[in-house]
């Protein structure tokens, strides 16, 4: 009697013990996919480029703070590809407080090549202390 009831408690506990395993779907992420970093104290931030065929150029970027007792600087480069790597062409800055953020709507005439837009944000609290500081690019675009 002893070995029947061990024996259908030891079943019984292996069949308890049992964990179902479940597998979700993972998207796929091709090179096109765009990826939202997680920021601190930035509510969103962006940064663009558009190259018309003239040469004219339009320099965008936003950052709108995640409270309203922060203040924005939002630095947008422009920025051309050379044989090392990336130099700044020319540079904006604009500041702003509460959810208004900051932003850079800007033009510029540029000769040929492959350029960015890089955006910086950096965000303050009331007491004047950097609470973070985020860069972005825009896609390269060639005229």
């Amino acid at each position: 009697m002893k070995k029947v009831v061990c024996t259908l408690l030891i079943a019984t506990m292996m069949a308890l013990s049992v964990i179902p395993a479940y597998a979700a779907d993972v998207p796929n992420l091709s090179s096109e996919s765009t990826l939202s970093p997680n920021f601190i104290a930035i509510m969103s931030m962006s940064a663009g480029l558009d190259i018309k065929s003239s040469g004219k150029v339009t320099c965008s970027g936003l950052v709108t703070p995640s409270s309203r007792t922060y203040s924005a600087e939002l630095t947008v480069s422009l920025q051309k590809s050379t044989n090392n790597g990336w130099s700044t062409v020319r540079s904006w800055t604009a500041t702003g407080e509460v959810y208004d953020g900051a932003y850079v709507d800007t033009h510029y005439y540029v000769t040929s090549g492959t350029y960015r837009v890089r955006s910086t944000a950096k965000i303050y609290n009331s007491s004047g202390t950097l609470l973070e500081t985020e860069s972005m690019y825009s896609a390269e675009k060639t005229y």
